[in-house]
């Protein structure tokens, strides 16, 4: 389906759910919910959608913050209940890259995010290392944005 003919059916849609505070809020919710659930490949179809619906700026705010609050979620599931259960699981196969991710900290979570490693992977291993959620959060929300801005941005650019 083109691109202009998908807006043509979503953008009646809108007003229906609040107009366009309620379908940045649906996002936000949407991308928090998804993202702590660990759903892969969500983010760059909700960013588009996002940019097609609301504009590239309030999908970039709304996608890049629901999954950083949805990451953030994950990371306290994953530390509170999860972290000894995986270090039973996997033992000293875990050592390495948690070795490494406690060294390079905040640095690795966004590198990884940059290059697409898989989400719920990166969450995990910060939460079995000592990094507070702070850094945690912002190096998500660093890595996250650039494929959300251009995934946000790009229907603007291919629609004029």
């Amino acid at each position: 389906m083109e691109l202009a003919a998908l807006h043509l059916q979503l953008a009646p849609l809108l007003p229906a759910i609040g107009g366009t505070v309620g379908g940045a809020l649906l996002l936000y919710l949407l991308a928090t919910t998804l993202t702590a659930c660990s759903i892969p490949g969500m983010i760059i179809p909700m960013s588009l959608t996002g940019g097609l619906l609301l504009g590239p700026w309030l999908a970039v705010l709304t996608v890049a913050t629901g999954a950083m609050t949805g990451s953030l979620f994950l990371f306290a599931l994953t530390r509170r209940f999860g972290a000894e259960r995986l270090r039973r699981r996997f033992g000293s196969r875990l050592e390495p890259f948690e070795e490494r991710l406690t060294r390079l900290g905040p640095y690795a979570v966004a590198a990884l995010r940059v290059a697409g490693a898989p989400g719920p992977l990166i969450t995990a291993g910060a939460a079995l290392t000592s990094m507070k959620r702070t850094p945690f959060a912002l190096a998500t929300l660093i890595g996250l944005l650039p494929s959300v801005v251009l995934a946000a941005a790009s229907p603007g650019l291919i629609l004029g």
